[in-house]
């Protein structure tokens, strides 16, 4: 989508940022003992020939002009100068420090020509040029100028003199070139994920962005620049929310390129470069859509300001152009998931990196001073490496990366990771899920009075280039959590500066302990749409969505401390109370009753001290309940036998089977007039119910037993409870018969009737084979006699003749059809060997 800038009155911060003292590395880059989201590797970096203009004009020519063109830049905007047509072998890029007080760089420009360089862009607000030079002594004569405060070299390796065809012009250095940032340290991919639906993670729990999008997903109005190595606008949950218009690429020499190809994913860098931007980008403000994954502000509109060029690496330059490019689109937040390279801390004792701390300094102060307020990670440890405390830095002996490292360089005094420690930047460490609390991440840097505030960095699900999804960890994955929040914090905030959104940040965050690893605690999204604005109570639940049956706990806010609070309404299955926190904060369980008509539903959440909310959702339909496979519907099953009930369900799932009289239904079945006529009346109905809860096996089956069920008609159906706490619908019914013993008729203990007239049977009686005489084919007492079985189809029959419910003489016909039956069957059956005649 295409966005006007949105102008809007200027935020001046309150914060001043102090010179060359205040640098910072970013978590993005090669890394160092100091360093941020990756382990450190001796690579070169790409130093671009071609010097293009931050407004939308942008020059197609490999190599311009040397002159340095005539200055009318307005503010927030680099003045382009030329580069060299060929630039040698050992050319090198340089940052020069115009001296305070100095109207524009046109000085220090003339200052870098007459040593024998070339600009490469003019930062007039900020007095800084950069510039690149084969000249031997170059920085010592631009030193020696009067309009010059400082100069000094932006790398440890020469540039290459040949661009990158692959990259659109991104050239490398004459060192070995890298094989591309790890950038986020640790992690974990997701490989092959198309859809994940959405799913929420501990990482949206903890931040509690999905309550936060309940009541304000974040405004268009609010632009965050994602400083990094180049966002996929094409992806399916970013292509709505990207900002061409505000987008740049700064990765070629530090000067501002808007053509998408400069600020889109560099094709042949390291997949982990490639992807990371995206993945930052995803964390932020993924759209939320029903698919994918979706961000902490999804109202929000993004930036892509490429600072990382194809070889992983960020030269000053390139953070200078890209926070100079967010001040001069009037960007509302940045975020900067990297550190500066080469060095992991830039020491302000060292006349060869003073200058670009300072310049990379004065770039973020005018950015705040322009009114955004800048997020940066506090960096990771590599791998096997212990974490840095930023408030304690000792030896760095992993810088410069770009070159060969200085082995136990000392970093204890006056020097900065760039830009997580310059003032004013929001600096974020990672946490990660620990049991019921928070615990820091293990690869995640710290530091006393350095961490601002921590979010999760740990395995993050987002999106990657080419439409894809990964879980990455690093605190490159912690500080968009933040960036996100900012972004709804000025939302709701609109005229807010930089220094009053950072303290809000801190007011609201959660306050974990220690300090040292958290800052003030866990960011908080809920809070940062709820609280600080004079609204009074509000509750609500996760996204304004409720499942039926299944657990979930609302999220208020702005009720009276210590007040009791708890939800009303008929429908609640499960609702119990909580006390307000002494922010006026509640979580507050409730689970609705799995017959939830699905569609819109409102309720109160009620204080004891007379705080009211009423909560708005969409209901959605509880998971469906088992089902049971046996007995099948109408079976009839023979008495002194135990029941075995079966089905499926969920994985691993309790189910509960509950057996009970086919004639009194339960809540959600059929009512009685709608079952079987066996099923509405049995002289031998039972008149309890029973239940059996037993666990589902992997693939999802069950089976329950029930001994001892009497006579009559029965229903069977089963609820689920999953082992996330979800309870589901109860399961279709199904309905079987046990059947009586059948009685023995008076005079046959065997159940056969006997013949009218004929004495009673008893022990020690026989009875006359059917068909022979009196006396033929008696049974001796005391022999084995072999009774005939009762009739099968009467001793599975429902029929009253046997249960005594008939009237006596319809029984008594039933008696006399049955003997006459037998005596005709005997004399009607032929002997073996009867011919006919």
């Amino acid at each position: 989508m295409t966005h006007s800038p949105r102008r809007r009155p200027a935020r001046r911060s309150t914060r001043a940022v102090g010179g060359a003292a205040l640098a910072a590395v970013l978590v993005f880059a090669p890394v160092t003992a100091v360093a941020a989201d990756a382990p450190a590797t001796a690579a070169s970096s790409p130093a671009p020939t071609a010097s293009a203009s931050p407004a939308p004009t942008v020059s197609s020519s490999p190599a311009l002009a040397a002159d340095v063109p005539e200055l009318s830049a307005p503010a927030s905007s680099a003045t382009p100068a030329a580069a060299p047509a060929a630039a040698a072998v050992d050319a090198m890029n340089y940052v020069v420090n115009a001296v305070p007080g100095a109207v524009t760089t046109e000085a220090a420009s003339a200052a870098v020509v007459a040593a024998g360089g070339t600009v490469l862009a003019r930062w007039d607000e900020i007095g800084v040029v950069t510039a690149r030079s084969t000249a031997a002594g170059f920085v010592d004569r631009v030193r020696a100028s009067s309009s010059v405060e400082s100069a000094g070299p932006t790398r440890t390796a020469a540039v290459r003199a040949t661009p990158d065809a692959d990259t659109g012009g991104d050239a490398g250095s004459a060192a070995v070139p890298s094989t591309g940032v790890q950038a986020t340290g640790l992690a974990e991919r997701v490989a092959d994920v198309a859809d994940p639906g959405e799913e929420r993670r501990w990482n949206d729990q903890a931040v509690h962005a999905a309550e936060a999008r309940a009541v304000q997903p974040g405004s268009p109005d609010v632009l965050v620049g994602v400083l990094d190595s180049g966002i996929d606008a094409t992806h399916p949950d970013l292509v709505s929310q990207v900002d061409p218009a505000a987008s740049v690429g700064c990765s070629v020499d530090g000067v501002a390129d808007t053509d998408p190809a400069a600020w889109a994913p560099s094709s042949d860098a390291a997949t982990s470069t490639r992807e990371h931007g995206t993945h930052v980008a995803g964390i932020i403000a993924a759209a939320d859509d029903g698919r994918g994954v979706v961000g902490v502000a999804p109202g929000v509109r993004l930036a892509s300001v490429k600072v990382v060029d194809a070889d992983g690496f960020i030269y000053p330059e390139y953070a200078i152009c890209g926070y100079m490019w967010a001040a001069q689109q009037q960007m509302d937040v940045t975020n900067a998931s990297f550190f500066v390279d080469p060095w992991a801390a830039w020491c302000s004792a060292d006349p060869d990196q003073a200058p670009a701390l300072d310049a990379v300094a004065r770039a973020v102060a005018w950015s705040q001073h322009e009114g955004v307020l800048d997020v940066a990670a506090a960096g990771n440890a590599t791998v096997g490496a212990v974490a840095v405390d930023l408030a304690h830095k000792t030896a760095d002996s992993l810088s410069p990366n770009d070159s060969t490292p200085q082995p136990g360089r000392d970093v204890s005094q006056g020097c900065s990771q760039l830009p997580a420690e310059v003032n004013g930047v929001v600096t974020v460490s990672s946490a990660q899920q620990g049991g019921s609390s928070i615990e820091k991440s293990r690869f995640s840097n710290y530091g006393a009075g350095v961490v601002d505030l921590t979010a999760p960095g740990a395995a993050v699900l987002s999106t990657v280039p080419g439409g894809g999804f990964a879980a990455l960890s690093g605190t490159s994955m912690a500080a968009p959590h933040v960036a996100g929040v900012a972004a709804l914090l000025a939302s709701v905030h609109p005229g807010a500066t930089p220094a009053e959104l950072r303290d809000l940040l801190a007011r609201q965050a959660g306050g974990e302990t220690p300090s040292e690893y958290f800052g003030a605690g866990m960011v908080d999204a809920f809070a940062a749409v709820t609280e600080d604005r004079g609204r009074g109570a509000v509750a609500v639940a996760p996204d304004g969505v409720l499942q039926a049956g299944a657990a979930a706990t609302l999220r208020g806010a702005g009720f009276v401390p210590g007040e009791t609070v708890r939800a009303e309404g008929d429908a609640f299955d499960d609702s119990t109370s909580t006390v307000a926190d002494q922010r006026g904060r509640v979580q507050l369980p409730v689970r609705l009753s799995p017959g939830t008509p699905t569609g819109p539903l409102s309720f109160s959440v009620v204080g004891s001290s007379g705080s009211s909310a009423v909560v708005d959702v969409e209901m959605q339909e509880a998971l469906a309940g088992p089902v049971v496979t046996s007995p099948a519907d109408g079976d009839r099953l023979p008495s002194g036998q135990a029941v075995v009930v079966e089905g499926t369900s969920v994985d691993s799932a309790r189910v509960t089977v509950t057996v009970e009289p086919a004639g009194s239904p339960l809540a959600g079945d059929l009512p009685a007039g709608d079952l079987p006529a066996t099923a509405r009346a049995s002289a031998a109905a039972p008149d309890a119910a029973e239940s059996s809860t037993v666990r589902a096996e992997q693939d999802g089956t069950f089976r329950a037993t029930f001994a001892g069920l009497a006579a009559g008609d029965w229903r069977v159906s089963a609820v689920t409870w999953t082992v996330d706490d979800v309870v589901s619908a109860t399961g279709p019914a199904v309905l079987f018969a046990v059947d009586p013993v059948p009685a023995p008729v008076p005079g046959d203990e065997a159940g056969v009737p006997a013949e009218p007239g004929a004495a009673p049977a008893g022990p020690g009686s026989a009875s006359p084979t059917p068909g022979s005489s009196p006396g033929e084919g008696v049974v001796p007492t005391g022999a084995p006699g072999r009774p005939l079985a009762a009739d099968p189809a009467r001793a599975s029959s429902a029929a009253l003749a046997w249960t005594g419910s008939e009237p006596g003489p319809v029984a008594l016909a039933a008696l006399l059809i049955v003997a006459v039956g037998v005596v005709g069957v005997g004399v009607g059956r032929r002997r073996p060997g009867d011919e006919p005649r």
